[in-house]
């Protein structure tokens, strides 16, 4: 009997320090960013789109393409590893690079009606 009264004190002491805890920090990564893809082949431009990370969850935030809204979805890893896909009506691309605190740098390539682009995208918190 004494053995189950310390097991239920220990398991209650326990479920109260998870209850009552600190939450865990933001990834480094979370927050608000600005990106700029750089087209270096084909005939896209620079684009820009707002990006918001959260919890390793890449969403874009604004961003028009052609008059078509940019939505971009991705995952960045713990290291700082990112892989994005996005979408701007009937075009595609898909881009991977890498986050630090600050910033991110890496390369995508894109298809539409009017051909392939590529180049390489940056990006600052914003």
């Amino acid at each position: 009997m004494t053995g189950n009264r310390t097991l239920g004190l220990a398991s209650a002491a326990a479920f109260a320090m998870l209850c009552f805890a600190a939450p865990a920090q933001a990834a480094p990564y979370d927050g608000a960013w600005k990106m700029s893809l750089v087209t270096t082949d084909g005939h896209c431009g620079v684009i820009s789109v707002g990006l918001a990370i959260s919890g390793g969850q890449i969403t874009s935030t604004s961003g028009k393409f052609v008059f078509r809204p940019i939505h971009i979805a991705g995952v960045v890893s713990g290291s700082g590893q990112a892989q994005m896909n996005g979408v701007a009506g009937p075009r595609k691309a898909a881009g991977n690079g890498r986050f630090t605190r600050a910033k991110g740098k890496g390369q995508w390539n894109g298809v539409g009606p009017s051909g392939v682009c590529s180049g390489y995208w940056i990006a600052v918190r914003g």
